[in-house]
């Protein structure tokens, strides 16, 4: 499912994230960025090296590094909140705000995402949706000069329909209230 809303193409698709051609895609960490097995070897040792140097960060932000071997021009690591610990969907809404703010700052024109916290964290795919899709639909209307294209790399095909209707949903409300142009 694709939808240009403002300047921005957001597309929804069902496929694994690291065959993207995207000028960066996000990868999501904990608080230490430890790099998880699947991207160390797809990216080599270089990646791991650049997120040893950072260190660490917050729940709810992410920081930026190049993308090794792998074929992007960055990789955003993602540290999104665990389902329980309090304030998730707020860290949620952090997370995708920073992780699209990176992307602009890194002068990429196309990221892709995956659906932050669900899985490992136990964040529900629904209220990720909702959360992920509204902060990227309002970050369209900021005044961006490089982000034109937000892929949305889902490899669940339940959690791909999921957002798939939450999509819908969130387009034809901001139809009705007649804000920003949509195209679908």
């Amino acid at each position: 499912m694709k939808a240009r809303i403002n300047k921005v193409t957001i597309q929804i698709i069902q496929d694994d994230i690291f065959s993207q051609t995207a000028g960066g895609i996000v990868n999501p960490t904990d608080t230490n960025l430890h790099v998880s097995p699947t991207l160390a070897e797809k990216a080599g040792p270089a990646v791991q090296r650049a997120c040893a140097a950072i260190g660490w960060c917050e729940t709810g932000y992410a920081v930026a590094t190049d993308a090794g071997s792998l074929p992007f021009e960055k990789i955003i690591h993602a540290v999104g909140p665990r389902w329980g610990e309090g304030s998730e969907r707020g860290k949620l809404a952090s997370v995708t705000l920073e992780c699209l703010r990176l992307a602009e700052k890194n002068r990429l024109k196309s990221v892709a995402l995956p659906a932050i916290s669900v899985g490992v964290l136990g964040y529900p795919a629904e209220n990720c949706a909702k959360t992920m899709l509204s902060q990227i639909i309002d970050f369209t209307f900021e005044d961006l000069k490089y982000l034109r294209t937000i892929i949305i790399c889902l490899d669940d095909p339940v959690v791909y329909q999921i957002f798939k209707d939450e999509f819908a949903e969130q387009i034809k409300d901001l139809k009705e209230a007649g804000d920003g142009e949509v195209k679908v």
